[in-house]
């Protein structure tokens, strides 16, 4: 099973973009306000590390994902595998309660957390036990689709904007630019690490596996730093930072020759794309971890369906309100996620160097 280039970009894509809406960018603008743009600029050019990171690990021999690669290290390796294997899945469910309580507090605010994310996960459980060509052809569809739609978005608000939102400039200092920057590392570009599932070999002409790659990660980023840009261009970084999605409420402001209002129900699906999408990688990481650490046989996807309920659970239970999430994702989770998504890569790439295994 192979995946092309242009196939493994798009699902780079949401993972990058799984955790923007809502979490990112609360973090950013919380953190730099009006500047916000300023630290998306800046992460662009650390992310860079990350990514070098992430490239030699994949590089190193292209038969092995990260997992098999982990393996090769005995048992030290292993105990890696499970340890990183437990944040995925953690991860998934942080992306998993992000989106339920967006569908919840602006769609379904009757119906309960666990009623939503159980009916997500259906959708998400399908995607998930596909094989990884069917599962990057599912997300080629829906990168497309989420382009489409942000292209709307973006032309349709253009009329609105005010430069004079974002004056003034470097108003509150350098480090809360770089609080900022360190959020959206820690949100958009660390969980890039779930990527490297894919064993280069199983990318269709790798050789142009980089060009594709960029093309996709930074018309994100360009992506980024225009929902930034335009949420604060418009509302103003006080009533910005009030909402809990300013990206969404934004989308009410849209109204095409006093003809097509109301769209950002339909300009909105683009986010459950993405997160649905990026569980779905999460689930498949997991599969392919467990099943190459333990040699586990996925008969009836028991691996997906156990995976599948845990993170249900740590989703409903985790957080007791959302100024405990918000406070989560904002001053904790950047840390975690540079924990396990860049520290202990950067630890297993050395050590491979080290022993050339």
């Amino acid at each position: 099973m192979k995946v092309t280039n242009s196939e493994y970009a798009c699902l780079s894509s949401f993972l990058i973009r799984s955790l923007f809406f809502g979490p990112a960018i609360y973090s950013i603008l919380h953190f730099a306000l009006q500047d916000g743009w300023i630290s998306i600029i800046i992460s662009f050019i650390l992310s860079f590390i990350p990514l070098f990171i992430y490239y030699k690990l994949l590089n190193h021999n292209p038969d092995d994902n990260i997992v098999s690669l982990n393996n090769k290290l005995g048992i030290i390796g292993k105990i890696i595998n499970v340890i990183l294997t437990l944040f995925v899945i953690f991860h998934a469910s942080m992306i998993l309660w992000n989106l339920t309580n967006f569908i919840n507090s602006q769609f379904l605010f009757q119906t309960p957390l666990i009623v939503i994310a159980i009916i997500l996960a259906i959708g998400i459980f399908y995607v998930s036990i596909k094989n990884l060509t069917t599962i990057a052809r599912t997300g080629t569809v829906f990168f497309v689709i989420s382009t489409i739609l942000f292209f709307i978005a973006a032309l349709s608000l253009i009329k609105e904007f005010d430069v004079n939102g974002l004056k003034p400039i470097f108003n509150s200092g350098f480090l809360p630019i770089l609080k900022g920057s360190f959020s959206s590392l820690g949100l958009n570009i660390f969980p890039l690490f779930i990527i490297l599932i894919i064993p280069k070999n199983s990318i269709k002409n790798n050789d142009k596996m980089l060009k594709s790659f960029f093309k996709v990660y930074i018309f994100r980023y360009l992506c980024m730093l225009s929902v930034i840009v335009i949420c604060v261009a418009i509302l103003g970084i006080e009533l910005t930072n009030l909402y809990q999605y300013p990206e969404y409420h934004i989308l009410k402001t849209i109204n095409i020759a006093n003809f097509f209002q109301r769209v950002e129900s339909v300009l909105s699906v683009q986010w459950i794309f993405e997160s649905v999408m990026a569980i779905a990688l999460c689930l498949y990481y997991v599969k392919e971890s467990l099943t190459k650490t333990f040699n586990f046989k996925n008969k009836f996807n028991l691996i997906n369906i156990i995976s599948l309920i845990g993170i249900l659970i740590i989703a409903n239970y985790i957080f007791s309100s959302n100024t405990v999430a918000e406070t989560f994702y904002k001053n904790i989770y950047p840390f975690l996620t540079s924990i396990f998504f860049l520290i202990i890569p950067l630890i297993i790439l050395i050590t491979i160097k080290v022993k050339k295994t």
